[in-house]
């Protein structure tokens, strides 16, 4: 038996709303994401290697994380539920980072800029719709 893979950006039509604008938030999510990367990335802070094979070891990183984002995001679109808890965990375990950051280091620091904070606020407001009623009775009739 072969299994077949779609590819699916956004839900089907009988999807409840929540999931829908869920998974559209991401999306905006993983954009500004992908877009923070490529405008923010300088010369990696590596000293032992050199700066050429820094920068390949990092778009490889990079690549990789932005195409199993993308692929989380698309199952999440199928309904496959561990694409929602994995998207729940991630959202869970950055939200908790940039809380511990903001007060660590303030809000003057690189990584509490305004721009990431709406980026996790964004993140967290896509979790919280996953976790609607409505939403998790979705996910439970995609089971079987």
């Amino acid at each position: 038996m072969k299994a077949k893979s779609k590819f699916i950006f956004l839900p089907e039509k009988n999807a409840p709303q929540s999931v829908r604008a869920g998974v559209a938030v991401y999306w905006l999510a993983f954009s500004i994401s992908l877009l923070r990367i490529v405008t923010g990335v300088g010369v990696p802070p590596f000293n032992t290697i050199s700066e050429r094979e820094a920068a390949i070891t990092l778009l490889g990183l990079l690549s990789a994380f932005f195409i199993f984002y993308a692929f989380t995001i698309m199952r999440l679109s199928a309904g496959k539920i561990w694409a929602r808890n994995l998207a729940l965990f991630v959202t869970t375990f950055l939200v908790a980072t940039t809380i511990y950051h903001l007060f660590a280091d303030g809000l003057s620091s690189q990584q509490n800029n305004v721009v990431g904070l709406i980026s996790i606020a964004v993140g967290t407001a896509a979790g919280l719709l996953l976790l609607t009623s409505g939403s998790a009775a979705w996910f439970k009739s995609k089971i079987g």
